[in-house]
């Protein structure tokens, strides 16, 4: 069934090249560039999907060019979310009153070891189609080995390169390989091969999913090492729930640091329950770290104090985490949750601007994650990853109409790299429905094989 799957859903890459010049005309252009105000303009994207330019007034369009009148909407660039778990779409609603560890139990530790061939997959590109049609086109998939074997694991990188979305692979170094230099090997393997693939494709990029802090011994150690000799940067779950984090992840910092785990290419997920010292010392060190305003909820977590990080100036992104842990990944929810908890906290409507926010989940997440070059803003030159959204209610303030009062359900149309890839929340190159029942028939099973395994083991 994977094979199948594959062949009808493998239409994204070559989608890629609209073949044609795109204008898009609006008097509310939010680039999120740097000091960029309002547009009232156009933005012009190129043959090769790329951004040619962001002007005021009117273009000047020929025939052979296409002219999309979005006046009175808002365009903005595709939302960045800087930590995820693609494949966990298929099981919202899970361990709906527990905390981190007993949502992980009810998810991870009774489901992951009746995965079989074909489910990373199925279940990955139901989160990265879910993601696109809400808005995110650019993704960090932090993946995870769940499943039983390296083979179903790589089925979350697969799954990615054929839904459409751009992403950023977070890998787990393979421990079926059985030496540190074999782990590295496989990891090399898959950056040249995917750097040597010709045409426009979705990956923009490599990190490595950092798990070595709790499995102990060594192997915090020997995934430092690769990220540092690769070049790439490590993300590591680290300071979510509140007990654990205050009993015994503050006083694992001493290790991390030890190891040299604390360098600019650490980024944080969650990092809510931290201290001074470890705040000021991972400043110092240009570490960084991806706010999940949704997930922490959800989950009883936390608030992370995000005004106190971005005046001590360490870099934050946000992420709408796994779709079992937020169950819902639009990203305008996720704003709201994080900016209305601040504010609740202090009493205070100045603590963050609808701006600010906003550019969290867009350019600033492609600064943590260094593909800002690439996403993040409309600016010449870049990729043209946009959004056109539809308010529902006259326009006073463009940023707070997007925080405030838009949801996914505003959004007019999704476009990748200047081909459009969904409208009206519908997805125009995937079936969409046929996913959803693929998905369905493989939670089934596995349900099924849950109760078959638990009824032999209690004879």
């Amino acid at each position: 069934m994977q094979r199948f799957i594959c062949i009808l859903f493998f239409c994204a890459g070559a989608s890629f090249l609209s073949g044609q010049d795109v204008f898009v005309r609006s008097d509310y252009i939010l680039t999120m560039a740097d000091n960029q105000p309002v547009v009232d303009g156009y933005l012009h994207i190129g043959v090769d999907g790329r951004i040619v330019r962001v002007e005021s007034g009117e273009p000047v369009v020929d025939a052979s060019s296409t002219l999309i009148d979005a006046r009175g909407q808002i365009v903005i660039p595709g939302f960045v979310s800087g930590h995820n778990h693609l494949w966990q779409s298929a099981f919202r609603g899970i361990a709906s009153d527990e905390t981190l560890y007993g949502w992980l139990e009810g998810l991870h530790w009774t489901y992951g070891d009746y995965f079989k061939d074909g489910d990373m997959y199925v279940f990955t590109l139901y989160g990265a189609l879910d993601q696109l049609r809400h808005g995110i086109t650019t993704t960090l998939n932090h993946t995870q080995n769940v499943a039983p074997t390296y083979a179903n694991y790589m089925e979350q990188f697969s799954a990615g390169m054929d839904a459409g979305q751009h992403f950023i692979y977070s890998y787990v170094l393979d421990r079926e390989a059985a030496t540190p230099e074999a782990r590295r090997a496989k990891l090399v393997e898959l950056i040249e091969s995917t750097e040597a693939l010709e045409g426009p494709h979705a990956c923009l990029g490599f990190g490595l999913h950092g798990v070595g802090i709790y499995r102990g011994g060594e192997r915090h150690q020997e995934e430092v090492a690769v990220a540092k000799e690769l070049g790439l940067d490590m993300q590591i779950h680290y300071l979510e729930e509140a007990e654990q984090s205050l009993e015994k992840g503050q006083a694992m910092f001493e290790t991390i640091r030890e190891d040299g785990g604390v360098w600019e290419g650490l980024v944080y997920a969650h990092f809510i329950h931290t201290n001074d010292d470890i705040l000021t010392t991972s400043v110092e060190a240009g570490a960084k770290m991806i706010w999940n305003p949704l997930s922490n909820g959800r989950l009883a977590s936390g608030l992370a104090d995000i005004p106190k990080y971005l005046k001590a100036g360490l870099a934050v992104g946000m992420g709408v985490d796994g779709t079992a842990s937020a169950d819902v990944c639009d990203p305008f929810q996720n704003m709201r949750m994080g900016m209305y908890a601040l504010r609740m906290r202090d009493s205070s409507a100045e603590v963050m601007s609808c701006q600010e926010v906003l550019r969290l989940h867009t350019i600033k997440t492609a600064q943590v994650l260094e593909v800002d070059d690439q996403v993040g803003s409309l600016e010449a030159g870049k990729l043209a990853d946009f959004l056109i959204v539809q308010p529902e209610s006259p326009i006073f303030d463009p940023y707070a109409t997007l925080v405030m009062a838009s949801s996914a359900p505003d959004i007019e149309s999704v476009w990748v790299r200047g081909v459009q890839q969904a409208e009206g929340g519908e997805l125009l190159l995937h079936d969409m429905a046929a996913v959803k029942e693929e998905v369905a028939t493989r939670v089934a099973r596995i349900k099924r094989d849950l109760v078959a395994a638990t009824a032999e083991a209690s004879r």
